[in-house]
């Protein structure tokens, strides 16, 4: 049997930021309930998609000046519908207890 050296992928600091910011922003779908999470649960918890927003928001305003505007604008774009939709799923949850 011949071993198989595996090849490891060497990421760039900004390719690693930004699978963290693509993480985090596919688990804040997830809780807002609209998407299913990595578990296949489909819950929402509010709480928890404000503070993965909040951190996207500080991760992005601490790179763009490192970044090429196109990938800058993807990912102020993914931030946006995320505190849009944020807002939505907030606003329902008022309407249901008044």
């Amino acid at each position: 049997m011949q071993n198989e050296e595996k090849e490891v992928v060497k990421l760039s600091m900004q390719e690693l930021i930004v699978l963290f910011f693509n993480t985090i922003a596919g688990r804040c779908w997830a809780r807002l309930g609209l998407t299913r999470d990595e578990y296949g649960e489909l819950r929402q918890d509010l709480k928890e998609a404000r503070m993965g927003i909040d951190v996207l928001d500080a991760v992005l305003k601490a790179i763009e000046d490192y970044l090429e505007e196109d990938l800058k604008r993807e990912l102020e774009a993914v931030l946006a519908n995320l505190k849009l939709n944020y807002f939505n799923q907030y606003s329902k949850t008022k309407e249901v207890k008044t």
